[in-house]
């Protein structure tokens, strides 16, 4: 079944996608590009009904914009002087907001990665050229929320039978790390369930045929087309220096010239497309159930 625009297309679409913005984003330094980045990521996000926690975002930001001054004291621009005698210098100060912004920008598309990219789209996209990477990645993705979800029924069966209730912190230490021992088991005893399972169905084998949903179609070539392009011409900027940014020694910059102007044109498109495409198919359907 397909969904809502850019989370809609093909597999390959969303992987060379993510791809491509998560690339930028932890290679270029620039801020401007990686203020882009958060805003797309934050935005799209919210669409897809990841939760982004305002406070937990700051304190995050906050750690690691401070630790780098602490620790780096390159630079040329002194503000002050530790009670060590280390200098605080603009550009580290500056750097560690870009780790910061660089950092958030991350956290943000990989939520929305592990969103898009469910394990029947790894699938599909790997099932057949790798079907060993394509299994352990689908096992990967529901790790997480079927560890939640079986913790879960595990306090709740212990409950069941007076166990876990409460008591003195060793006991609760106790009876977690009972919990966190059967939760291990139960995953193993998974995780072994289906690799037998799925050996026995012949998966990986040589000239075995998998049935898949997605099709390539029309429109998932001119998009495939769109973000290819797109990469194409940031790489190419970034190796003209157009998306140059440096912080030590001294602050430096590769300017402001037509060509970064459109390298700045070009990655905003490509981290503002999903939520604008979101929005675009809930404006038409909104308008269609309207007229109806």
């Amino acid at each position: 079944m397909r969904g809502r625009g850019l989370a809609g297309l093909h597999p390959a679409v969303c992987a060379l996608y993510f791809l491509t913005v998560l690339g930028g984003t932890v290679v270029t330094f620039h801020p401007v590009l990686l203020a882009v980045s958060l805003i797309g990521a934050l935005s799209w996000g919210r669409r897809l009904g990841c939760r982004f926690h305002p406070a937990a975002l700051a304190a995050v930001a906050l750690v690691t914009a401070a630790v780098n001054p602490l620790f780096s004291h390159r630079g040329v621009t002194v503000l002050a002087y530790f009670p060590g005698g280390n200098p605080l210098t603009l550009e580290s100060v500056l750097f560690g907001l870009g780790a910061a912004l660089m950092l958030l920008a991350a956290v943000g598309w990989c939520a929305c990665l592990s969103r898009v990219m469910t394990a029947d789209r790894w699938m599909c996209l790997l099932g057949r050229g790798a079907p060993t990477l394509s299994l352990l990645l689908s096992m990967i993705l529901r790790f997480v929320p079927r560890f939640r979800r079986r913790l879960g029924e595990i306090r709740r069966a212990r409950r069941g039978v007076g166990l876990g209730a409460g008591g003195s912190p060793l006991t609760r230490a106790a009876d977690g790390a009972r919990e966190l021992s059967i939760l291990l088991t139960w995953s193993l005893e998974g995780a072994v369930d289906t690799g037998d399972s799925m050996a026995a169905r012949g998966y990986g084998l040589p000239g075995r045929t998998a049935y898949t949903a997605w099709r390539l179609e029309g429109r998932d070539r001119a998009a495939l087309a769109l973000v290819a392009g797109g990469a194409a011409y940031l790489l190419l900027m970034g190796l003209r220096g157009a998306l140059t940014w440096r912080y030590y020694p001294a602050l430096a910059w590769g300017g402001l010239d037509l060509w970064s102007l459109s390298a700045w044109a070009v990655w905003l498109c490509l981290c503002a497309a999903p939520a604008w495409l979101e929005r675009k198919e809930e404006r038409e359907w909104k308008s269609a159930g309207s007229g109806m």
